[in-house]
């Protein structure tokens, strides 16, 4: 009967929630990584100190491939970060529909990761995605904004190219 009218301000915020969410859920993926990892590497001393390099050997990679997913996590929570830093930015001078229109490609461009798909990790993502797009939709006309006008957006901009360009290098050589 009554449509509420969307307030970008509040989908900002929402928005900010959703990738905080996200990112606690990252870094406690690339901790327990970390740990596996380190609990390997104790017994891999152990293996080596009684001789067995077969076993050494097995544990040393099993080890190197944890490591080298844990730096692409760290990867995604650097890009998490750049974002969060965007929203900020975007709430506090009330720009959201440069936002929108940068993480839509930035969010699409991350869910290529092969780390992405994780399920949780993945829902997290989606519903990142489905908030972005949310905040796309709604038009800053229907806003009652506070007079302050910020005098550009380059800032925002300049954040999330740091992250994209991140990205580009991490996908180059997957592709």
């Amino acid at each position: 009967m009554f449509k509420r009218k969307k307030d970008p301000l509040r989908k900002g915020f929402e928005l900010l929630r959703d990738v905080r969410i996200l990112k606690d859920r990252v870094s406690k993926i690339q901790n327990r990584i970390d740990d596996r990892a380190e609990e390997l590497r104790k017994k891999l001393v152990d293996l080596q100190m009684k001789g067995e390099q077969y076993l050494a050997t097995r544990y040393a990679e099993e080890i190197a491939k944890l490591k080298e997913l844990s730096q692409r996590f760290s990867l995604i929570m650097f890009i998490l970060d750049k974002v969060d830093l965007a929203i900020q930015h975007a709430i506090i001078k009330h720009e959201f529909g440069v936002l929108a229109d940068e993480l839509k490609d930035l969010v699409k461009d991350v869910t290529k990761l092969p780390e992405t798909r994780i399920p949780d990790v993945s829902l997290l993502f989606a519903d990142l995605e489905a908030s972005v797009r949310e905040l796309s939709e709604i038009s800053m006309s229907d806003y009652a904004s506070v007079s302050y006008n910020p005098p550009s957006n380059s800032e925002v901009k300049a954040i999330l190219e740091e992250a994209k360009e991140v990205l580009r290098k991490k996908l180059e050589p997957a592709s």
